[in-house]
């Protein structure tokens, strides 16, 4: 099982919006969503999940954007209520030193067992915690950092492997040193290390920022399967990257170099997804998505390619 971890921006939720509605999204994916705050888009994203009956899970204490804040006021509550009650969410809880009480209190508001939440650790410190905690029972899923003493410590306690598997570099330009690099094997080994599934964050990485800006290089990041099927990540970048000028420009760019390199890849059925498809048509009737939906479009393959992999 695969439990990637979507922060809830707009178009990371519409790529999975995308590949639920149109059936894309393999039934060994459950998505892990952090909100960043309650949005039209995050509940029809938790609608289409409904209506197909397939499992999502929302952190109830996300650690980032103003969602814990917003849920506090008394006209958001209720439509948070009956978000987080729905048949598809499983509770995401990120273990805390407050976690006794504060899973008290979610047991209570949405009638739920601590064997239903799915607990999301960060730290070792946090293991006596959760020892205090989960005495007799195991939560649905316990993710946890891909680490041995973590895991020794937890055996048999529903584990799932987390690591960030993403190389963020502080500028697309960087990418142009480093155009190919390896990225996971978890797929292929995740059973043999004592998991039940893994987790990331997918071609995003863990580093979390509020504002966007104008980058003066436009990169596009796609996974692959190499040889021996562990994944690598190819970076595309645009090179007219003195200023931030002309975004169509520098997509255009970049999406040129990888379109050449796809080439290699007609034949292979695993590596031809919606997104691809997408990128392909982009680049024969020559139109701008916009950077938003790059993005998106590279969390959509991602995903795609990871189900097709485990399928």
């Amino acid at each position: 099982m695969y439990f990637p971890i979507i922060r809830g921006r707009q178009y990371d939720l519409l790529a999975l919006r995308e590949l639920q509605t149109k059936e894309l999204l393999s039934s060994k994916i459950i998505p892990i969503i952090e909100p960043i705050k309650l949005s039209s888009t995050l509940v029809s994203t938790v609608k289409v999940f409904e209506e197909k009956q397939r499992n999502l899970i929302i952190v109830s204490n996300p650690k980032v954007g103003s969602f814990k804040g917003e849920i506090e006021l008394p006209s958001v509550y209720q439509q948070y209520k009956e978000l987080m009650l729905s048949d598809s969410i499983i509770i995401g809880h990120y273990l805390n030193k407050g976690s006794a009480s504060q899973l008290k209190e979610l047991e209570q508001e949405f009638n739920v067992n601590l064997e239903e939440i799915a607990i999301i650790q960060s730290e070792r410190k946090s293991v006596p915690i959760y020892k205090e905690i989960f005495t007799d029972i195991k939560p649905c899923y316990n993710i946890i950092p891909l680490d041995n003493s973590f895991r020794r410590q937890l055996n048999g306690h529903q584990l799932v492997g987390f690591d960030d598997k993403f190389n963020k570099l502080s500028r697309n330009a960087d990418y142009l040193e480093q155009e190919n690099e390896f990225f996971s094997e978890e797929h292929l080994f995740f059973r043999d290390e004592g998991y039940i599934g893994f987790s990331d964050f997918s071609v995003v990485g863990e580093e979390y920022s509020e504002s966007g800006f104008a980058p003066y290089a436009v990169a596009i990041h796609i996974v692959y399967p190499n040889s021996e099927n562990a994944l690598e990540v190819m970076h595309f970048v645009s090179d007219s990257n003195d200023d931030t000028s002309d975004p169509a420009g520098k997509f255009s760019e970049a999406l040129e170099k990888m379109i050449e390199w796809y080439q290699q890849f007609i034949s292979d059925d695993r590596m031809n997804t919606l997104a691809m498809q997408c990128f392909v048509k982009h680049s024969e009737d020559g139109t701008y998505p916009g950077l938003p939906t790059l993005k998106k479009l590279s969390i959509m393959h991602h995903l795609e390619l990871i189900g097709r992999l485990l399928d």
